[in-house]
């Protein structure tokens, strides 16, 4: 089994925008999670990539050019 790298995508979002942005999130290629939280981040997704490289891709090229998404903070999972 081929080791994948992680990360937690943290994403605060346009009022109105959180069901659209979850559904255009489920449909990137590496996204295997995605949810909406309560507290100071409005959802989260968890993306896999063969390495750091492909997940920086994940994210510039597709998570944060989806109309409705603020701000991104993402944490790359450590183990």
């Amino acid at each position: 089994m081929v080791s994948m790298d992680k990360a937690l995508v943290l994403l605060t979002l346009e009022p109105g925008m959180g069901t659209e942005v979850l559904e255009r999130l489920t449909k990137i290629d590496g996204v295997v999670e995605a949810h909406f939280l309560y507290g100071p981040y409005d959802a989260y997704v968890i993306i896999e990539g063969e390495n750091t490289t492909v997940l920086h891709d994940i994210i510039i090229e597709n998570i944060r050019q989806i109309e409705g998404i603020n701000t991104t903070m993402t944490c790359f999972v450590a183990d």
